[in-house]
């Protein structure tokens, strides 16, 4: 009986291990941290060139759409390794009818002034996100309300302070 008891015990906590790793991977790799967007929720980004005219969304309905968490670097070594929250542009696109395939162009604006054209080919072969948050936590000022991560690209096209994004067909 006390060697049954032992078997269900290692059993048990086997499983209980198994289920901790796969949670941990789980949430770093495919899940979204929950990044506190409050001092910047209601910061928005306009949508150019969607149906009749512009649209306008908040970082908050950024949040509340289908997020990802991801690891990635640019290939450039200005930046570095990072961890970024946020919805891929597929999925804001998807609200609409719409898919980056749609596009000849893709402007993005920075409140900076800072502006990146993204040309048909590069943007099907990337995968562009919306990251609300880096490494697990807010944007800080200097990169808010949003910022564009393209997962091995430079990061001159990793635009920051994302005010507009402009849709060509």
């Amino acid at each position: 009986m006390r060697e049954g008891g032992f078997r269900g015990k290692c059993i048990i906590r086997a499983a209980v291990m198994c289920l901790c790793i796969f949670t941990a991977v789980f949430a770093v790799s495919c899940g979204t941290d929950d990044i506190d967007i409050s001092a910047y929720e209601n910061e928005q980004i306009e949508l150019i060139g969607i149906g009749e005219g512009s649209v306008k969304l908040s970082i908050a309905d950024l949040k509340a759409m289908e997020c990802r968490t991801l690891k990635t670097e640019s290939t450039s070594d200005k930046i570095g390794k990072v961890r970024a929250t946020g919805p891929e542009l597929d999925t804001v696109l998807a609200e609409y009818g719409l898919s980056k395939a749609d596009f000849s162009k893709i402007i993005i604006n920075g409140s900076d002034e800072y502006d990146v054209k993204l040309l048909n080919d590069y943007i099907t072969e990337h995968d562009i996100y919306l990251a609300i948050g880096i490494d697990g936590e807010p944007l800080d000022e200097e990169s808010r309300p949003c910022r564009i991560i393209i997962p091995k690209s430079d990061s001159a096209y990793w635009v920051r302070m994302v005010k507009s994004i402009e849709f060509v067909k």
